[in-house]
């Protein structure tokens, strides 16, 4: 399965060429990267709202709020009515399709998420992806400002806002924020976000290369570097730090 890009993709096929790559990167102009994993190369780079044209900013509207009154019974804590940002990173954290795209600052928790499928009898060797942005150069072409805003900034909550309520509207286009760590999962997955109003993938951009890179794990190589992202410790139980998933790490992972 190819990678859709407008550059070829950089082949990985272990941890030490990852990490050789990244290092390779942040020497080049001394800029962090953000990283997202994909079990299959193929997939596009855009939030879960917005594939298979299942949602449209209606049916957005409708989630978000069908999720906000029946949240508070299974929470200790949830944010304030208005506070936008940090429903949807909760929402976004828990399953729920929305206009959020989920990086990790750690190119070790992105290869977490891309491979560790591919530890278990029975999964057919695929090519996988890590995708590495540059946030930074992003949101210059974007919005002219190097800066990534934290989720409740009020530069982000005009972005979000259409998401919960009818007839606001953001023109403005893709943009990358840092995640506020409301929820202990975004603290361990080490968590930031871009947000798109808009459908059209990252990859599928012209001119992506400015700001976005893929790294191609092939399919012969997935297995064995699943189990080298595992020997480094990065495992379920730890990354969702819940009973649920602790249980699920001790009985298979599945």
């Amino acid at each position: 399965m190819s990678v859709k890009s407008e550059v070829d993709p950089i082949v990985i096929r272990n941890v030490g060429e990852l990490v050789k790559t990244v290092l390779e990167t942040y020497r080049s102009d001394n800029r962090i990267r953000w990283f997202r994993g994909h079990r299959q190369a193929s997939w596009p780079v855009a939030p879960q709202i917005w594939r298979d044209g299942k949602y449209d900013a209606e049916g957005e509207r409708v989630l978000t709020n069908l999720f906000r009154p029946r949240a508070a019974s299974r929470r200790p804590s949830v944010p304030a009515e208005a506070d936008y940002a940090s429903w949807l990173s909760l929402m976004q954290h828990y399953g729920l399709p929305t206009r959020l795209l989920d990086w990790t600052r750690s190119p070790l928790i992105a290869a977490y998420f891309a491979l560790w499928k591919y530890k278990h009898k029975g999964v057919e060797p695929a090519d996988a992806a890590i995708w590495m942005l540059d946030p930074c150069r992003l949101n210059e072409i974007f919005h002219d400002t190097c800066l990534y805003f934290p989720m409740d900034s009020n530069t982000v909550q005009e972005m979000i806002k259409p998401a919960f309520k009818e007839g606001y509207k953001y023109d403005g286009d893709v943009f990358a924020a840092m995640a506020v760590e409301h929820d202990v999962r975004m603290f361990v997955q080490q968590g930031a976000f871009t947000i798109h109003p808009k459908i059209e993938p990252l990859n599928e951009r012209e001119g992506h290369s400015r700001y976005l890179v893929p790294l191609l794990i092939p399919g012969s190589s997935v297995t064995e570097m699943a189990f080298e992202i595992q020997a480094c410790g990065f495992i379920r139980g730890d990354l969702f730090p819940d009973l649920t998933n602790l249980a699920l790490e001790l009985t298979g992972d599945k």
